[in-house]
């Protein structure tokens, strides 16, 4: 039986490919954990994903090896920006809708269309982009009138499924709201301006608060599905992202954490909002308090894995890596734009290709290309960050940080020296700092993630020749700009014929 003298905490992470949940002392040491898949569709149930997060919870209770009673609080963390409409009845009035949904597209410019993008990027820290909460909600209201009039609130995973837990009412905390487009990022409350715009108010919305407050208790029904005992205390958590963050102990300027899952996302802790977040990328709150976080996001790295093994019939990512490895690209390049480009372009339009094929080329140089392209494509993000944001090193983690080609191809290809965490689960370890902060056993999420030393299990410095390097990223950076302009092309010959 697994002890701790202070007892543990349950840190619920709701992933966009997985739903995991993990037993926490309050060293950040994970003691226990389960998992179960996703529902990763573009639209999906949200009561499935309550019975989903409700079963992951039961198996890690009825298999952690800690009595209930010494499970001290519950926070969860949460896939960002994705929607649940939700009737005046509390049930859901529509599917959920995926933050990785880029049909969104068109109704991105709408808020800055009224506000001008510059005004609407220095109070929400984003860029006009699908990603983002509110383009879900505009496109729903435009789409589906009959839907959206019987929906009363628009609220988030994360409060979604704390409410299932025993949360009266819909509570989200700040980190997780800076990526709804809604709002001032600067003063961590909605905008009221925003809300004008785009025609919505405050009461469908979920009630914004600090990362790591506690807002409840475990009802009676959800201690009956899970095994823990009414009463547990709730704590609002976070953005996966910025829980892995303070997982990894980067809360202050001059580090930079990598985290590589389905997307993989550089996020720069930083003291302020910038002015204007440069290019494509975008400004997130921190759950650590006074602190923001400038993000850029490749949209589909491991989904880009994901997809070309079962597109060539392989097994898993496991398999590819292992062709990836006994081939080379050949001077074939794979640009890995399968679910839009991110930053630095947020261009949901953009599409994924492969260049320079050849008869002479097989499966081992596809996927060659596919590990150099998701590996290429996360160096044009940290180019694309500027002189004013070095980032020579990164603290690397995530589902997809495992395998040893990708790490190596990481390093060499962005020429960045990668401190890797021996634990991937760092998202839950960042909401498990967070439940601990809302029971009161740190002052505040900064003292947490600084109280913990994240385990570097080993450091990869580039060992590629920098020409070589530059030479492969030149080709890469040009291919990119190829298709885009014979997009914009294509585009232009469509709207004038």
């Amino acid at each position: 039986m697994i002890r701790s003298v202070m007892g543990v905490v349950l840190s619920l992470d709701l992933g966009t490919t997985t739903f995991k949940a993990a037993l926490c002392d309050d060293s950040g040491r994970l003691l226990a954990r389960s998992s179960l898949p996703a529902d990763s569709g573009m639209e999906f149930d949200a009561g499935d994903a309550c019975d989903r997060a409700l079963r992951v919870v039961a198996a890690l209770v009825r298999d952690g090896g800690v009595p209930p009673r010494e499970i001290l609080a519950v926070a969860v963390a949460s896939q960002r920006a994705t929607v649940v409409p939700v009737g005046a009845d509390g049930a859901a009035s529509a599917p959920a809708m995926s933050w990785q949904d880029a049909r969104a597209g068109d109704a991105a410019a709408e808020p800055a269309a009224t506000l001008g993008a510059e005004h609407y990027r220095r109070v929400t820290g984003l860029p006009p982009s699908f990603l983002w909460s509110v383009s879900k909600i505009l496109r729903f209201r435009r789409e589906r009138p009959e839907a959206f009039a019987r929906t009363g609130r628009f609220v988030l995973l994360h409060d979604w499924v704390l409410h299932a837990l025993g949360v009266e009412g819909f509570v989200t905390d700040v980190a997780n709201a800076s990526l709804t487009g809604l709002l001032d990022v600067a003063r961590a409350d909605w905008s009221d301006e925003i809300l004008d715009a785009v025609r919505l108010t405050r009461d469908r919305l979920s009630r914004v608060v600090a990362s790591g407050t506690r807002v409840g208790s475990l009802s009676a029904v959800a201690a009956g599905a899970t095994g823990l005992e009414a009463g547990t205390p709730l704590v609002a958590g976070g953005g996966d992202q910025q829980c892995a963050a303070l997982g990894l102990g980067v809360v202050d300027p001059g580090r930079a954490a990598l985290c590589l899952g389905t997307a993989a996302v550089v996020s720069c802790p930083v003291e302020r909002p910038p002015e204007a977040p440069r290019g494509g990328f975008f400004c997130t709150v921190h759950v650590a308090p006074g602190r923001w976080v400038l993000e850029g996001i490749h949209n589909a790295f491991g989904a880009s894995l994901r997809w070309a093994a079962a597109a060539l019939g392989l097994p898993g990512v496991e398999a590819l890596e292992e062709l990836a490895a006994a081939g080379a690209s050949g001077g074939v390049r794979f640009v890995p734009h399968l679910a839009g480009a991110g930053s630095p372009e947020m261009d949901a339009g953009a599409r994924a290709a492969f260049v320079g094929l050849g008869l002479e080329h097989d499966r081992r140089t596809l996927a060659r290309a596919v590990f150099e392209g998701v590996a290429l494509e996360t160096r044009r993000i940290l180019e694309s960050l500027g002189a004013g944001v070095p980032v020579d090193r990164l603290v690397v983690s995530g589902g997809a940080s495992r395998g040893a080609l990708l790490i190596r191809l990481l390093a060499d290809l962005t020429g960045r020296t990668l401190e890797l965490c021996e634990e991937p689960d760092v998202t839950l370890v960042g909401a498990a700092l967070l439940a601990w902060t809302g029971i009161g056993r740190f002052g505040d999420a900064r003292e947490a993630a600084l109280a913990r030393a994240a385990d570097v299990g080993a450091i990869v410095a580039p060992a590629l020749d920098a020409g070589a390097r530059d030479r492969l990223y030149a080709g890469y950076a040009g291919s990119v700009g190829g298709l885009r302009s014979a997009a914009a092309g294509a585009a232009g010959r469509v709207g004038s014929s």
